[in-house]
């Protein structure tokens, strides 16, 4: 179920049952989310057949050459028809069109004045056509064009996380640890806006986890075509929609209806730790507060055509798909997904893009030698057969069809 605020005022008994939905929602949600414009409902996980789920399978397979021979990918990004891949040497950006055909890479890793040490941020600017990289160790920005040719080289003043192309300038995301900014007003929100030349401008939503939990996701933000830019706070029920002009709004709020999760309370939040333990005390709080029955979320959303998906998990994998269109939510534990086990294997992998109505997935080269065998007839099974040889990556892009 999913509730818009704009339908509940033209009737006074639609707003009392909302206001006593919401009033008992807020028991269990420290975060003001009913100052969100959607409400989405994650209910009990449904169970799915994988099989009449995923819909409308292509392959596409990566060019190899000298130049384009890559290691495990990391991120996709999808411009106009080209794919802009980072892999998790975190040196390189290669860039192929929509085939896969190899068409350039950025690989300017090195100490020099246009050279970057380790490539921390990588986001591409649909607007304006370009891709904006940051290094973290070098405190830089590196601008370059849509066919990798490089632009501009901004020096910061602090170490950058997360920088996205924003408006003519930048936004900078930050989650991690204190003691990272020696503006206050920089190191007490989540959110720095940057103008061009790179410098802090001011801050948006502040942060709700005063001990700072040094946790991400590939999807904490998510620039849409137009320019607006989507934010999930780590362990947040909200998330924000940064708008033109630095608009800053809740967009979407998860309410639990679930008998089988809990939600973290603002104290759990204000109390969490983010600790790799080891020896007899091997538990980290992200697991013990999972096998309590939680639901941890560090920050992952994309707003598709039609859809809109979130990913939840620490050690476990939950999946939240909202449909527009049908106006429902649909909750998943993948850990229950009916069907074949080594197409859930493949497909509930974490999606190395999303864009438009389509999911990316890129299987390691192993994974695929260790299942193609076992897979059941049908296009991936061929597609394995006669293109694996070369062992360089491969993409696999689907649709979902949401269950009536």
């Amino acid at each position: 179920m999913h509730i818009k605020k704009s339908n509940m005022k033209n009737s006074g008994i639609v707003v009392i049952a909302a206001l006593l939905l919401l009033s008992a929602c807020k028991e269990n949600q420290a975060d003001p989310v009913v100052e969100a414009q959607y409400l989405i409902e994650i209910n009990n996980p449904a169970n799915i057949v994988l099989e009449d789920f995923i819909v409308d399978i292509d392959t596409i397979r990566l060019e190899l050459s000298d130049a384009s021979i890559m290691h495990e990918i990391k991120n996709i990004h999808i411009m106009g028809d080209r794919y802009y891949i980072s892999t998790w040497d975190h040196a390189t950006v290669y860039i192929f069109d929509s085939r896969g055909k190899y068409i350039n890479k950025i690989m300017d890793k090195g100490n020099g004045p246009t050279e970057y040490i380790s490539i921390t941020s990588f986001e591409v600017d649909r607007v304006n056509t370009r891709v904006v990289l940051a290094d973290n160790f070098s405190r830089r920005i590196f601008v370059y064009d849509e066919n990798g040719n490089q632009l501009n080289v901004i020096q910061l003043n602090f170490n950058p996380i997360i920088v996205l192309p924003y408006e003519d300038g930048f936004l900078h995301v930050y989650s991690g640890h204190r003691v990272q900014f020696d503006n206050p007003n920089m190191e007490n929100y989540y959110i720095h806006f940057l103008d061009s030349r790179g410098e802090f401008i001011s801050s948006a939503i502040k942060v709700n986890t005063p001990e700072r939990i040094a946790i991400t996701s590939n999807y904490i933000t998510d620039c849409l075509e137009n320019g607006d830019i989507l934010f999930q706070p780590v362990l947040s029920d909200i998330i924000y929609k940064i708008e033109e002009g630095k608009k800053v709004t809740p967009l979407y709020g998860l309410v639990n209806k679930s008998s089988n999760h809990k939600f973290l309370s603002q104290k759990d939040k204000e109390t969490f730790e983010y600790i790799v333990r080891i020896g007899d005390n091997n538990k980290s709080q992200p697991q013990e507060k999972e096998s309590e029955g939680f639901l941890l979320s560090w920050g992952s959303v994309k707003d598709l055509n039609d859809y809109v998906f979130f990913a939840f998990g620490y050690n476990k994998k939950y999946y939240l798909y909202y449909s527009k269109s049908l106006d429902k939510s649909i909750f998943i534990d993948v850990e229950r997904v009916k069907g074949d086990k080594n197409l859930i294997d493949m497909f509930f992998s974490s999606p190395k893009s999303i864009h438009g109505n389509r999911f990316y997935i890129s299987p390691h080269p192993l994974l695929i030698d260790q299942v193609k065998d076992q897979l059941p007839d049908g296009i991936l099974k061929t597609f394995f057969e006669n293109t694996h040889d070369d062992l360089n990556s491969v993409l696999i892009s689907f649709s979902i069809k949401f269950p009536e």
